[in-house]
């Protein structure tokens, strides 16, 4: 007879004991591990929104950024900065830029070059701080297609997917076990990495059929049978091709305890099953049930003292998402283990209407987007809005990866979901059945119990970071410069503009300027004071490279991918077509531009009234006999230059004013003579208006001298004065999408609008209200319009919508 019981627990965040364990301390510490675990390693994830599921070469690829911290899903406010790169086929990085964060917001976009080949690639997100474990990197599959055909074949894998397929089996709880039902889920995977539908029977030694089993979804199904002491059982499998393959099961174990655990809609069943031997073995022992979901657990300890152990958990006390259900000894060892989905009522609701159902093509399109939590308060949140055409852009809604798909599912499991939003859209009993097999058959990646319990879970080491840092090191003949100012200035776009940073060096000669924006690639030059007459060398810390690209084989074979977006490539065929038809001539015309040379002046290159080369300088031993004949309207005299036009009266006598010398960006005020004629690249000589940008430091001219040193981020380099000019890569800057507005409705273009993209914001506020509101214009295609809407609310509440409307 089994033993039944009901847990009616108020689950608090994060670690009060129930009031059955309350003295127990074999649970006091597995919980106290977990509280350790939730204190010292909170985890940090990010989700990208993108446009539309897949794209052309020559497309481009927009995205908005979400980046949660914790299990609740709150937006971070720990990380400023984003990394995204996208990576080809090949494994490659070939593009990445860095999305500045705000509030755990941010967007960006790629450009695809058209003469990109077909294929699988990857985008990658992470932070700084994600890199503490890289496996909660966001890491997508975009298929990019090609009008040109230039396929990728190394990837293509044969169709004999039979031979090699891969099919393993997951007795639910952990073990088989003698004389105990066990539930048991399997899946197959051909050697695409793609699920495939196999059947078969389960015999013993004996070659006697004790069970049948056949894949339901995705090559997952699930089947019932008992073991039976004595005797090992196999799997014989048959194909859909009618090949044949034979595979062995777990080894049963003679004593052992399991756990059973289900979803009946608005409580969790769960049940602690053992067989004779380990009842015997174990009376009266103390069991202990640790349930984990979302930062929050709760703890049962009693008795075994019956073969079956029954309770029933109430699902409100748990956010939707992963459920962790860990049986342990007496004496903490865990026996079994379960991992359950729970989708509760707990998501947005975001109520989505457009003031008319159906349209003509080119009409305006006002939407109105109203946001509420599961309680019908008013959510104020960020969200993201994509618009296509689903005529020119099929959409396999089961195959999305989504806002609820990622943060919910995925991003918590190990290894590639297939078809993940299926199990969303799909409300149905045999979805449930599902996703339960998915659960069985997929590990969890958030801890093991092993290494928690060991105190060997990997320490988080690396910080989080809100702004770019300029770090590294000043020495004056090999010693540290203790205690002296290093000047840092960006001559290019930055937050602080042209003013002055000062940062004091420390007991080693370490400095850093932090809480650095900028945006682009901008040029910086830094300082060192001098130490006792002499100059420092300057050695700034390499910019941290990025994590190594995994050699990912996501499933899928490039060779279909071209295939599988046909219809979406037959509409970039006629844009090109079109736009080529539409494309006019022009006479040639020869445009001069500015002369390309490096400049540190702040009127940047081209704007300079002479430019003196490295070639003019060559032979000569000191600047001063470079200059003296070829400075036009002016000379040096003791390594100081001026211009001939620049005198001035003072005290009834008539002097020149000596020029403004800058050396890199940099203010210099000794001899000229101290640089080597080889170390220079350009001089550059401002007068007059091009010389006002320094203001009345500049009224007698100005002397830009650019040396040889490189624009580097991570060399170390010394140079006469202490300066040291260097580039770093800021915020990319997203290109704002473009959607054209129609005056009348259905007017005709002179070329087709044959956009599939119709409309894209990534970033909409709803107020206080719950409410946000926008529009936009239909492009020329009929049929269905499909409007897509994600985000996160204030709360760390995430919801999704989906909604459709008619282009007649």
């Amino acid at each position: 007879m089994k033993k039944v019981f009901h847990v009616l627990l108020t689950l608090t965040i994060c670690f009060n004991l129930s009031a059955y364990s309350q003295d127990n301390a074999v649970l006091q510490n597995i919980v106290s591990k977990l509280k350790l675990l939730s204190a010292d390693h909170i985890i940090e994830k990010a989700y990208l929104h993108f446009d539309k599921p897949y794209y052309a070469a020559g497309d481009t690829m927009y995205f908005k950024a979400y980046v949660i911290l914790g299990e609740r899903h709150d937006l971070s406010k720990a990380s400023g900065i984003l990394y995204v790169d996208l990576i080809s086929p090949k494994n490659i990085s070939v593009a990445s830029i860095k999305v500045q964060l705000v509030d755990g917001v941010g967007w960006g976009d790629f450009a695809l070059p058209d003469s990109w080949k077909e294929g699988n690639y990857r985008v990658r997100a992470y932070t700084k701080y994600m890199r503490n474990d890289p496996d909660y990197f966001f890491d997508q599959v975009i298929p990019i297609g090609s009008i040109s055909n230039n396929s990728i074949t190394e990837n293509s894998t044969a169709m004999a997917q039979n031979a090699k397929a891969d099919v393993q089996f997951f007795p639910e709880g952990g073990d088989l076990v003698t004389g105990l039902v066990s539930k048991v889920a399997f899946k197959a995977i051909g050697t695409n990495g793609l699920g495939i539908n196999v059947k078969g029977v389960i015999v013993d030694n004996a070659n006697t059929e004790v069970s049948r089993f056949s894949s339901t979804h995705l090559g997952m199904g699930i089947f019932y049978f008992e073991p039976q002491e004595g005797k090992s059982y196999k799997a014989k499998i048959t194909y859909a091709d009618g090949s044949q393959n034979t595979v062995d099961l777990p080894k049963p174990k003679l004593e052992g305890i399991v756990l059973a655990v289900s979803d009946t809609l608005d409580k969790m069943s769960i049940e602690m099953h053992c067989n004779k031997a380990y009842l015997q073995n174990n009376l009266n022992k103390e069991v202990n049930l640790v349930v984990y979901s979302g930062g929050m657990v709760t703890s049962v300890n009693t008795k075994l003292d019956n073969r079956a152990i029954g309770m029933d958990v109430p699902n409100k006390n748990f956010v939707s998402g992963i459920v962790q259900v860990t049986l342990f000894s007496q004496s903490g060892e865990p026996l079994s283990e379960r991992i359950l989905f729970l989708q509760n009522h707990d998501l947005l609701n975001l109520a989505v209407t457009s003031n008319k159902t159906a349209y003509k093509n080119n009409e305006k399109v006002q939407i109105n987007v109203n946001a509420k939590n599961n309680a019908g308060i008013a959510a104020t949140g960020h969200f993201s809005v994509a618009v296509i055409d689903e005529s020119k852009l099929p959409v396999d809604e089961t195959a999305e990866n989504t806002i609820l798909t990622n943060l919910l599912l995925t991003a918590d499991l190990k290894g590639y979901v297939e078809k993940p939003n299926y199990y969303f859209t799909n409300n149905t009993k045999n979805a449930g059945a599902d996703l339960d097999a998915l659960m069985l058959t997929q590990g969890y990646r958030r801890f093991s119990w092993k290494e928690l319990l060991s105190d060997s879970y990997p320490k988080f080491t690396i910080p989080s970071e809100t702004a770019f840092e300029i770090a590294g090191q000043a020495k004056v003949d090999g010693v540290p410069m203790v205690k002296k100012s290093i000047l840092l200035r960006a001559t290019s776009d930055a937050a602080f503009g042209n003013r002055l940073l000062s940062q004091q060096t420390d007991e080693t000669g370490k400095f850093k300027f932090d809480g650095l924006v900028f945006n682009k690639t901008a040029q910086f030059v830094i300082q060192s004071e001098k130490s006792k007459g002499k100059t420092a060398q300057i050695i700034l810390d390499a910019e941290e490279p990025a994590p190594a690209v995994s050699n990912n084989n996501l499933p899928g074979r490039a060779s279909d991918i071209n295939a599988t977006m046909q219809v979406y490539l037959n509409n970039v065929k006629e844009q090109a077509a079109n736009f080529t038809n539409n494309t006019v001539v022009l006479e040639n015309i020869n445009v001069k531009g500015k002369p390309l040379y490096k400049s540190s002046s702040l009127t940047g290159a081209g704007n300079a009234d002479q430019v003196i080369t490295n070639d003019d300088i060559k032979g000569f031993t000191n600047l001063s006999d470079v200059l003296n004949g070829r400075l036009h309207g002016g000379y040096v005299q003791g390594g100081v230059p001026y211009l001939s036009s620049s005198r001035t009266i003072s005290a009834g006598m008539e002097a020149n004013e000596p020029m403004l010398v800058i050396v890199d960006g940099v203010s210099y005020t000794g001899s000229i003579d101290n640089f080597s004629t080889s170390s220079i690249e350009t001089i550059e000589v401002l007068k007059n208006q091009n010389a006002a940008i320094y203001g009345i430091q500049g009224a007698s001219g100005v002397l830009v001298i650019n040396t040889k040193q490189t624009m580097s981020t991570s060399e170390s380099q010394t140079t006469p004065l202490g300066v040291l000019q260097f580039k770093r890569t800021g915020f990319y800057k997203a290109r704002e999408f473009y959607s054209p507005k129609y005056e009348t409705t259905g007017q005709t273009n002179n070329q087709p609008d044959l956009r599939t993209t119709i409309f894209w914001k990534p970033e909409l506020l709803t107020d206080k209200d719950g409410n946000a509101s926008f529009e936009y214009y239909n492009a020329d295609g009929h049929g269905s319009y499909r409007l897509v809407i994600e985000g996160i609310d204030e709360k760390g509440n995430i919801g999704r919508q989906v909604y459709r409307y008619k282009v007649e």
